[in-house]
């Protein structure tokens, strides 16, 4: 499948100038879909590689006289899905940017050194005494100073990394709005090394998509994401985010054993090396930063804590910096939970050499492959002794476990005002340690008798990965539902109408909000036992046996985790229904 690198529908304005005129001229101009098109944008499609790389003076035999620069990137670059890997075919790329505010009266070395760090400052300096950097359509040399207003080209043989091959679900979509579940480890638009294996170009060119992002998320974060078809329906969504008037829910699995208890964590935060996206607690220089934390379940077997995370404001990496702080960080961060780069202490407390955590951050990705706390193996992205034949520069291997996937998931978002809610599913990582307490609830479901017009349904109540009680549906005397049974032996096994704080409840069915016999609901039965913290189930109450049933709604606003593990339903209400297809007719 060809790439198409053109935008399309833009509407011309004639040629621009350049410097603050150009800007300004630029700023006019919007595409079919309202959205305002970048003056580098308009560039690919005007310009041609060969004229902005000096014409006849540049002796690139791979220049082409009339082929523009969208043109040109999109011969020959492919997808090619590889296992769990997306790959993209090579290709010949000009890259443009005009000059920074910060980039004024600095050398074009100076800059490139400094500003990016995906290549290494030899191969900068070879690239530049090749020919391969103008500016202005003039090639440039190792003395060249950027002035403001300048256009730079740097012309390159891309290869860009391989990212997760899972596909891009769509959580929802109409004329406006597109609401996606990002898989991990693909960024979200083009910058760095990545151009077409971001999601932005996933989605135009596999499936006709042209969408612009309303919120942000890091490459190896999963989860919700809002992208707009229109510039009216993006920019609506982007002034809730700004107005703060969106509530937003992550899921993460961190090292240790996490508090029982709520935890508000209110800490400034500053970017100390936006080369590295390096963010730290800095109680002078930072911005205010605060995140909401409760914990979901906690696995004793790996050390491990399932944790909703409510970030009340938007600092860039702030989840991830916070749970670093307090002892937590995300168990296979690669950044925030390296050993290597931090030490034994991983940075609790902001306790840290930040010269010698920048300096080992940098040799990440070239000399040293990452590695996280769950994941010390060091087995991916680095270096290799493979020299490109196009570019003489050192290939990378492929990435490995710590590249392609972090343990944040944005789950759902919401307005504040109750106009709309989405939400995904829990991913995997969160629930892998919390399938085989499912598995015995479904066992206890089985031992249920046959029952014409009542529902077999299994319970599980565990407490830091121990089973502390089992039930099933009318094991106790009259018509008790599993969940009832399960609490009341643990009631008269202690002697208190009380369970361990933390503790998880595991029903194979989701616990009634209405019990037709006028017997406690279970979902009252769970809030009037102080010490539960989150509710598992394997599938939602057919409305068959009850109506409506809010067992959801009515956990979720007290406080109560509730988590469908899926894969359990077929099964589940195959033992539910036991003995129903017996029934006179």
């Amino acid at each position: 499948m060809s790439l198409n690198g053109a935008s399309s529908g833009i509407k011309r304005s004639g040629s621009p100038s350049q410097g603050s005129n150009l800007q300004q001229r630029a700023s006019k101009v919007r595409d079919a879909q309202g959205f305002r098109l970048r003056q580098q944008e308009r560039d690919k499609s005007e310009k041609t590689a060969f004229d902005q790389m000096g014409g006849a003076n540049n002796t690139d035999n791979t220049l082409v006289e009339g082929k523009t620069i969208a043109e040109e990137e999109a011969e020959g670059a492919k997808y090619v899905i590889d296992g769990k890997l997306r790959r993209v075919t090579p290709y010949y790329f000009t890259y443009l940017t005009y000059c920074k505010l910060r980039w004024r009266d600095r050398t074009l070395l100076d800059i490139f050194t400094d500003e990016f760090r995906d290549r290494t400052p030899e191969a900068y300096k070879k690239a530049i005494e090749g020919g391969m950097v103008s500016i202005n359509s003039k090639t440039a040399n190792l003395e060249t100073v950027v002035r403001n207003g300048d256009l730079i080209s740097h012309r390159g043989f891309r290869r860009e990394p391989p990212v997760n091959a899972a596909p891009v679900k769509i959580v929802y979509e109409n004329d406006e709005l597109l609401v996606i579940d990002k898989p991990s480890g693909i960024p979200v638009h083009p910058t760095g090394r990545f151009r077409y294996n971001t999601i932005t170009k996933i989605l135009q060119h596999d499936m006709g998509k042209t969408v612009h992002p309303c919120n942000r998320l890091d490459r190896l974060t999963s989860g919700l994401m809002f992208l707009g078809k229109t510039a009216q329906g993006s920019n609506d969504f982007m002034k809730q985010i700004r107005d703060r008037n969106v509530s937003k829910e992550y899921i993460a699995r961190v090292k240790g054993e996490f508090s029982t208890h709520n935890l508000t964590i209110d800490k400034p935060l500053y970017t100390l090396s936006p080369k590295h996206t390096l963010n730290v607690v800095d109680e002078e220089k930072g911005k205010e930063a605060v995140t909401e934390f409760k914990r979901v379940s906690y696995d004793p077997t790996t050390d491990t804590s399932v944790v909703k995370c409510h970030p009340l404001t938007g600092r860039t990496h702030q989840i991830r910096v916070h749970l670093q702080y307090i002892g937590h960080p995300i168990a296979n961060d690669p950044i925030y939970s390296n050993t290597y780069v931090w030490g034994d202490e991983l940075g609790k407390d902001g306790k840290a050499n930040y010269d010698e955590v920048i300096s080992r951050l940098d040799t990440i990705g070239k000399t040293r492959a990452a590695s996280s706390w769950i994941h010390p193996e060091e087995d991916g992205e680095i270096l290799s002794n493979e020299i490109c034949p196009h570019t003489g520069l050192p290939l990378y291997t492929d990435p490995g476990f710590n590249d392609l996937e972090l343990w944040l998931h944005a789950y759902s978002y919401k307005a504040d005002d109750g106009s709309w809610a989405y939400k995904t599913e829990y991913p995997e990582w969160a629930l892998e340690n919390s399938r085989k307490f499912m598995v015995q609830a479904l066992k206890e479901a089985n031992k249920c008798g046959e029952t014409q017009t009542q529902f077999n349904v299994g319970c599980v109540i565990v407490h830091n990965g121990e089973v502390i009680s089992t039930g099933h549906s009318r094991e106790l005397e009259g018509n008790t539902h599993a969940e009832q049974c399960a609490l009341e032996k643990y009631f008269e096994k202690t002697g208190k109408r009380k369970v361990p704080q933390g503790t998880e409840l595991f029903t194979t069915m989701e616990p009634c909000s209405f019990r037709l016999s006028g017997n406690l609901p279970c979902v009252q039965r769970i809030l009037q036992t102080p010490g539960i913290k989150t509710c598992f189930v394997g599938v939602v109450e057919p409305d068959i046996f009850v109506k409506n049933n809010t067992s959801y709604k009515i956990l979720a606003d007290s406080g109560i985790a509730y988590v469908h593990i899926p894969g359990y339903e077929d099964e589940c209400l195959k033992i539910a229904k036991k003995g129903h297809d017996k029934i006179d007719t």
